[in-house]
């Protein structure tokens, strides 16, 4: 293999386990702990938990940086939508503040700061829960970062919970801070559907990322076959199928939200929902494809091997059949016999190599023909 490809064989494998990080954060709830005690589970991504506050409407927008619950709660004002961005899921008490403030049932409190939590949609009376994955830009724009990302739509008010800060976002920041967009026109529905849709083009991202080292390892196999290291083709099939996991979960919940089933979804804000879960079901059909593509290309490369050895063990094959009559000449007028007739003749040893050449011409000529050669 020349230095080229495997510089690239390197570059992609480094690149595939920066997009998708396998390493997994035991699970640290106590097995005996009650489900409604809420129990941070997962990495500590913050110094503290950041409140960005951004009450909005048609007639302006004004927006919060805080620490405090206490003036997160108090910016609130109970005519404008208001969305409350939660940046960081470490700190539990101050967490359990702000969500009982908005009467939130216990077991959704813990399941908000259990990162380990799977997708879905919880509906109650006065608001609605749901937990997506994330798939997100890291911050020098070389990686992605995996995590949960959870919101309430409790009427006029969308509270949403990361692990982390990310750009995934800000497009949805810019349009809330334009005047003339949608998004300051509508409630926090429809600011829902935004931010679920941000979620889920980034999938797309993710995807078209990874379809491009598809078509690049499927380009290396074809060159570099016989001296390509396989260790890379199964990290790479090892993440396209993490990646199908991660993004599988989301039709359910995007098919939930397009029932309409929450009275706090308004009826114009279920086609953007109904167009999300076409979204959503679009991202699936490609995590598919690209399984199959990936299992193929291993496949692929270990036939290719085969197929290479079985060219090789052709060749020695032929090689060997040329020499065995020649060996067996050779053998019987090297016994040390004292009465063999041939030996006594002068043009006897010339008379046998022109036999060995003859033999071995024939035999290559009816392996050219048969292209076995």
């Amino acid at each position: 293999m020349n230095r080229l490809s495997k510089r690239a064989i390197r570059i992609l494998t480094s690149d595939l386990r920066k997009l998708v990080p396998m390493r997994r954060v035991p699970d640290q709830r106590p097995p005996a702990l009650s489900p409604d005690t809420m129990v941070h589970v997962g990495e500590k991504k913050t110094e503290s938990v950041n409140l960005h506050v951004a009450d909005y409407g048609p007639d302006g927008l004004r927006e919060l940086t805080t620490t405090s619950v206490e003036e997160c709660v108090a910016f609130e004002t109970k005519e404008t939508p208001t969305w409350i961005q939660v940046v960081g899921l470490h700190d539990v008490n101050k967490i359990g503040t702000l969500l009982q403030s908005y009467g939130i049932h216990p077991l959704v409190q813990a399941d908000v700061v259990n990162t380990k939590q799977m997708p879905k949609v919880d509906s109650f009376d006065d608001y609605l829960f749901v937990v997506m994955r994330l798939l997100a830009p890291d911050s020098d724009g070389h990686g992605v970062i995996v995590e949960n990302f959870s919101l309430l739509l409790i009427d006029k008010v969308l509270i949403t919970f990361q692990e982390s800060p990310t750009m995934l976002f800000d497009p949805v920041f810019a349009r809330l801070r334009n005047e003339h967009s949608r998004s300051r026109q509508n409630g926090c529905d429809y600011l829902m559907w935004a931010l679920l849709d941000a979620v889920v083009d980034n999938y797309f991202v993710v995807l078209d990322t990874i379809e491009g080292e598809v078509e690049r390892f499927d380009a290396l196999v074809l060159e570099q076959t016989h001296s390509m290291d396989p260790g890379p083709i199964h990290t790479l099939k090892q993440q396209v199928f993490h990646l199908h996991r991660l993004i599988r979960p989301a039709r359910e919940v995007a098919a939930a939200l397009a029932r309409g089933d929450s009275g706090l979804i308004r009826d114009a804000t279920l086609i953007y929902l109904r167009d999300l879960y076409d979204h959503v079901i679009h991202a699936i059909e490609i995590t598919e494809n690209l399984r199959e593509s990936a299992a193929s290309l291993r496949d692929f490369y270990l036939a290719a091997v085969s197929n290479r050895m079985n060219e090789v063990m052709k060749v020695l094959t032929c090689f060997a059949t040329i020499f065995l009559p020649l060996t067996f000449l050779a053998g019987i007028y090297g016994m040390n016999f004292q009465h063999m007739p041939e030996l006594g003749v002068r043009w006897a040893y010339p008379a046998l190599w022109g036999v060995f050449v003859v033999l071995t011409v024939v035999m290559l000529w009816i392996f050219r023909r048969k292209r076995w050669l």
